[in-house]
């Protein structure tokens, strides 16, 4: 760390393509108690605890969000 970098940036850095839980749960329109549910059914997208917080990787939250993806449903010919 150099003499003019503060802590606090530094943890931002190591912390780049990491998104808080907070963030997760306003992208996906529920709340954060919903969201913990969810963790601890085993279900969404994977997570990291850093003492006490708790931060969605990018990329693993994308490929959760691919693996979810809904299909339309092809429209039934009228009989």
């Amino acid at each position: 760390m150099s003499d003019n970098e503060s802590p606090n940036t530094s943890a931002i850095c190591l912390l780049a393509g990491y998104v808080p839980e907070q963030d997760v749960a306003a992208t996906l329109g529920r709340g954060l108690r919903a969201l913990r549910a969810m963790r601890q059914r085993g279900e969404g997208p994977p997570w990291v605890k850093v003492s006490k917080r708790v931060y969605y990787p990018e990329a693993g939250f994308r490929e959760w969000l691919k693996q979810i993806e809904q299909r339309p449903v092809r429209a039934r010919k009228a009989a």
